[in-house]
């Protein structure tokens, strides 16, 4: 898959939704509420080089690890790039999560399938960028228990320190099934 120059960036502010206007009439609504975006304002303006870059960097990784569906790979893609361009930035939040039992066996880079526990659940992320002492992971199954009454749904990012990431090898085969099969 690669974006092309027919790509656009829409936002309604009635709506509050940012969107891509993909080829052949598609659209691709982002997952996130305004306010976990910068301040938007009407626009409607080409996909620019580095949004195809950050497009297509993320999905060739995706890819490289042939453990995700084509489907999830697309919108996960499509998702890193609405969320490196316009995603506000947050703070740490590794408390929901626990130390790794098995550390990675190198530093995380950009597309590095990885695994978050939170107690109630263990599911397999992507990791979207590393600031610094901090990574940020995309939830990449359909829901992501971190607590009783606090839930991540599929593509939203965290931020959490780097001994919260676990191996993605580990993860169960019925979760990677599950994620071929979206």
């Amino acid at each position: 898959m690669h974006a092309t120059s027919q790509w656009r960036w829409v936002y309604d502010p009635d709506q509050q939704q940012l969107q891509i206007e993909l080829e052949q009439g598609l659209i691709h609504i982002a997952p996130y509420k305004a306010s976990r975006l910068v301040p938007l304002h009407a626009m409607n303006a080409a996909f620019s080089m580095e949004d195809a870059a950050t497009f297509q960097s993320f999905y060739d990784a995706l890819e490289a690890s042939q453990r995700l569906s084509p489907n999830v790979m697309f919108e996960a893609a499509l998702n890193h790039t609405i969320y490196q361009r316009y995603g506000r930035p947050q703070m740490p939040q590794s408390w929901y999560f626990q130390t790794a039992e098995v550390a990675l066996d190198h530093e995380p880079e950009v597309g590095l399938l990885v695994r978050l526990n939170s107690g109630l659940a263990d599911v397999l992320c992507a990791v979207c960028s590393i600031e610094g002492e901090f990574v940020e992971c995309m939830v990449l199954a359909e829901l992501f228990p971190l607590s009783d009454i606090k839930s991540l749904r599929q593509f939203d990012v965290i931020k959490v320190m780097p001994n919260r990431l676990q191996p993605a090898f580990n993860q169960s085969k019925s979760t990677t099934e599950t994620l071929r099969q979206a």
